[in-house]
């Protein structure tokens, strides 16, 4: 990957203390991180890091620099992301190609029986959910951390619920979530939004991760590459084009889960989770007073969680 002409630092340093490869897959090939030195013998489940949009692996790095010394931890670019290549077809961006994608990682991560504890945020954390629902994917799973990550069947159940009640506070609710997932609307139509995302670029990017928690200090916004940061912020219409040709699934979940609630999320109302028990069987919530991104704003805090959650299953 191409860098910016300046030092990268600390935020640099992590990436080099890492082993990078790639997993061929049909269609695209993934850039993969993980801690080294990698003891393929190792039996604990290693963490995986599986971003949202419009991130690559790198939205990680305080969480890998803070784990990697008592866990095997790893990460990777999703398709089209990053170090990581696209497909040709828009067929390719279909959420199928995505779960399976995950299966190949952990493959080469864990063995084709392996197993890991798997971490993810904001799209990552819908993917992850897809991924959890199936049998076949599911038991590839010691654990299940979602950060930002409501359940999207579950919350559109919520807002509907909302709606069959119509008093004050779930109207307020509904339109509240409703103004705060505009851009999910936006992005139906066609070229207008590469229009939009692009026109101000990286300009607009920064805007978005700072509106959405990251501080302003932080290396993720002065020390990233333009073009797997682009793709980023591309890449992901092609999921949020499929989201309404989708019928929501409900769908038990037998994977140890753990969710951290951000209660100032930009995106999304910390009610959309109300419902998650409903669908799984052994949860734990926590609620952190942070914004979207509340793995780079609040660093310390999500990984005493994370590292405390692993570790009861590991």
């Amino acid at each position: 990957m191409a860098d910016l002409p300046h030092d990268r630092g600390a935020h640099a340093d992590v990436a080099a203390a890492l082993e990078h490869f790639t997993v061929v897959r049909e269609d695209a090939a993934l850039h993969v991180v993980r801690s080294r030195p990698w003891d393929a013998s190792e039996r604990r489940a290693p963490i995986l890091f599986l971003h949202g949009y419009p991130d690559t692996w790198e939205t990680w790095t305080k969480q890998i620099d803070a784990l990697s010394p008592t866990h095997p931890v790893a990460a990777f670019d999703q398709r089209g992301v990053g170090g990581s290549t696209g497909p040709a077809t828009r067929a390719g961006y279909a959420f199928a190609r995505y779960l399976e994608d995950i299966e190949a990682v952990i493959d080469a991560l864990a063995g084709p029986e392996g197993q890991v504890h798997l971490v993810a945020h904001d799209w990552g954390g819908a993917l992850a959910w897809m991924f959890a629902e199936q049998p076949r994917y599911a038991r590839r799973l010691r654990s299940l951390t979602g950060i930002a990550a409501p359940h999207p069947a579950l919350m559109l159940r919520r807002i509907g619920r909302a709606l069959k009640r119509p008093s004050a506070r779930e109207l307020g609710l509904v339109l509240d979530q409703l103004r705060k997932s505009w851009y999910i609307f936006f992005f139906q139509l066609p070229l207008v939004p590469e229009w939009f995302l692009m026109r101000d670029f990286p300009g607009n990017w920064v805007r978005a991760l700072r509106a959405g928690g990251v501080p302003e200090d932080d290396p993720i916004l002065r020390e990233f590459d333009v073009e797997a940061t682009r793709k980023a912020s591309l890449t992901p219409l092609a999921l949020y084009r499929q989201v309404f040709g989708r019928p929501p699934r409900l769908v038990p979940v037998s994977v140890p889960t753990c969710l951290v609630v951000p209660t100032r999320d930009f995106a999304l109302r910390p009610e959309v989770y109300d419902q998650v028990p409903e669908v799984v069987t052994d949860l734990e919530v926590h609620s952190l007073d942070a914004n979207h991104w509340a793995h780079r704003e609040r660093p310390a805090e999500v990984n005493a969680i994370l590292d405390a959650f692993v570790r009861r299953h590991e």
